[in-house]
């Protein structure tokens, strides 16, 4: 009766933790299986992905991408309404780690050196409206919501409380409001148009200075979600089954998703294969805390 309970408690953990740290499964799956737009359209866009990756073997971009963003604070309380300085933090956060300059890089194990990626991209805040106009590239919506789950994406609406988007094809939006029990989610790329395109963040993850919650407090809630939002499936694999397929060849397969700071090698040859280092738990589309994730791959960056 002991183990049953041990086993059930263990189980139950791992299902709330992984629930809390990322909704973008969740989310996607729900799509999968009510809309068949959606299905046709994201199954297109990875053959089409992978397709591309095989004629690009050695592919190497020599340009930086900049993508600019709004970012839509939406709050009820003063706390919830971060400033510019935690937003910015963020910015700093994301261009550090899509270009490998994050310090904590040194902690990335040797065995994986040499794969770990600048992904040559960057982040900037909008400084033109869909209308022409100079801005910010910072909405701020009061609201007479508590808190938002990803059920309706309310958060991205005016009419629920919320704030519309800005055009996706021109901006990355980003929201940031009080989130149920959730650090972030995504939007994942597809042919099909999706209406609430983008990354949703907790306010308490958003960025690593002001109201940041240990132990979410370094950014990479958002770089993980921009992960998403750029193609890139949790390391583990799609769905919630263990040793699934991730799409990218430098990424050793993986059983489970890993939760605070393990110690290298973790799950030494985890799912039947030859793999004495493990599981790369420092990989920014893992779950570790934050202060645990440190690269992207090679591999990665081309999916991107």
């Amino acid at each position: 009766m002991k183990q049953t309970l041990l086993l059930l408690l263990v189980v139950f953990t791992t299902h709330s933790f992984s629930q809390q740290r990322c909704g973008t499964t969740e989310r996607t799956e729900h799509l999968l299986q009510n809309n068949k737009d959606f299905t046709i359209a994201k199954q297109k866009v990875n053959t089409e992905t992978q397709k591309w990756i095989e004629k690009n073997p050695n592919f190497s971009s020599k340009t930086i991408i900049t993508i600019p963003v709004v970012v839509h604070v939406v709050y009820k309380t003063t706390v919830q309404n971060i400033s510019v300085n935690q937003i910015m933090s963020q910015f700093d956060v994301l261009n550090r780690d899509f270009r490998k300059l994050n310090i904590d890089t040194i902690n990335t194990p040797s065995v994986w050196k040499q794969i770990a990626a600048d992904c040559e991209i960057e982040f900037c805040l909008a400084t033109t409206d869909p209308n022409g106009n100079s801005t910010t590239g910072i909405t701020r919506t009061q609201t007479s919501t508590t808190s938002f789950g990803m059920q309706g994406d309310d958060m991205k609406s005016t009419s629920d409380g919320g704030v519309d988007g800005w055009p996706s094809d021109d901006y990355l939006n980003i929201w940031i409001c009080n989130l149920d029990n959730l650090l972030g989610y995504s939007t994942v790329p597809t042919s099909w148009n999706d209406p609430d395109d983008g990354v949703v963040i907790g306010y308490q993850y958003f960025g690593d200075m002001g109201v940041v919650q240990y132990p979410y407090n370094k950014g990479r809630t958002a770089t993980h979600e921009i992960g998403h939002w750029l193609n890139l499936e949790h390391v583990w694999g799609t769905g919630w089954s263990g040793c699934g397929d991730d799409y990218v060849n430098d990424t050793p397969t993986q059983e489970y998703e890993n939760y605070g700071c393990p110690s290298f090698p973790e799950a030494p040859n985890s799912c039947n294969t030859n793999n004495p280092n493990g599981d790369m738990f420092m990989n920014y589309m893992d779950y570790t805390n934050d202060a645990c994730m440190n690269m992207f791959t090679l591999g990665q960056k081309t999916r991107m």
